[in-house]
């Protein structure tokens, strides 16, 4: 547990160098979620009253398949696109430039055809996953759930390979697998511990909502709450912008063998120790 939060907390700090001498990262981030957020009410009020989710029966209702699949696409578009310009700024910040929010915000709509294309491929995996779920068991609900999480790891580099090396959706998604199976393998889990440091930050904010429970007060449950509510979306933004960075140093080292010199060798060479043989341990 120590290690690994010290790897977390390593990982993060130097990821933060990069946010540090480009703070217009932090928009992209912040952008996406506003609209996302914005997506998902303007949502909520037709899937509530065309569709019987109200009634709590989904799974034979097509129209709410429909409404759904349409809020895939559209959040996955737009969350595809900030995330283009994120990783186009990173890119050029680790390779020396000082790039601005026009340069990443631009080239995402420079690569707007092949975002849609990706968009619409995700949106169909995930609604068909949703829709598999919907009707399976337990037992169901969790291969699904794996299922999911390996799809999201083999495409982890289909943003920076369809935007740098201007190559069609399908071949970026072979080319993310291939990146992927050839540096991260089966380690992928243990190695890549941001995520981790990020979950013991916003573990915290259960703390003050504890306390004003305790004390009892409705106006300071209310303050505590909405706190918490900030604290979580700060948390969130920050994770998404030095994710974005961390993916681009990846990336980069996966196609050049080179550590970004904001980096120590140790963090980025350890998110891509070979796989461990299989038998018998």
């Amino acid at each position: 547990m120590a290690g690994t939060f010290s790897r977390s907390f390593q990982l993060v700090k130097e990821s933060f160098q990069v946010l540090k001498k480009d703070k217009e990262l932090i928009w992209f981030p912040m952008i996406s979620l506003i609209v996302t957020v914005l997506l998902f009410i303007s949502f909520t009020v037709p899937v509530y009253f065309l569709t019987d989710i109200k009634a709590g029966d989904i799974t034979n209702n097509y129209l709410y398949y429909v409404l759904l699949f349409a809020f895939y696409l559209l959040s996955y578009f737009i969350v595809i696109f900030f995330n283009t310009g994120l990783i186009t700024c990173a890119h050029r910040r680790l390779n020396g430039e000082d790039p601005t929010f026009s340069d990443g915000f631009q080239n995402a709509k420079k690569h707007i055809g092949r975002i849609f294309v990706w968009a619409l491929i995700s949106a169909t995996v995930g609604i068909i996953l949703r829709i598999i779920a919907n009707k399976s068991n337990t037992l169901g609900r969790i291969v699904i759930a794996f299922i999911g999480m390996a799809w999201s790891l083999l495409t982890f580099f289909v943003v920076p390979v369809m935007i740098f090396e201007n190559i069609s959706v399908i071949q970026s998604i072979k080319k993310s697998g291939y990146l992927f199976k050839k540096t991260w393998g089966e380690n992928v889990i243990g190695q890549f511990s941001m995520g981790f440091f990020f979950l013991m930050l916003g573990l915290i904010g259960i703390i003050p909502l504890v306390i004003s429970f305790f004390i009892g007060s409705f106006i300071i449950i209310v303050l505590a709450v909405a706190l918490v509510i900030i604290y979580w979306v700060i948390l969130a933004i920050i994770s998404s912008a030095l994710s974005g960075v961390f993916v681009t140093a990846l990336y980069n080292y996966a196609n050049t063998g080179k550590v970004p010199s904001v980096y120590s060798p140790e963090v980025i060479e350890s998110a891509f120790k070979p796989k461990m043989p299989r038998g018998i341990v």
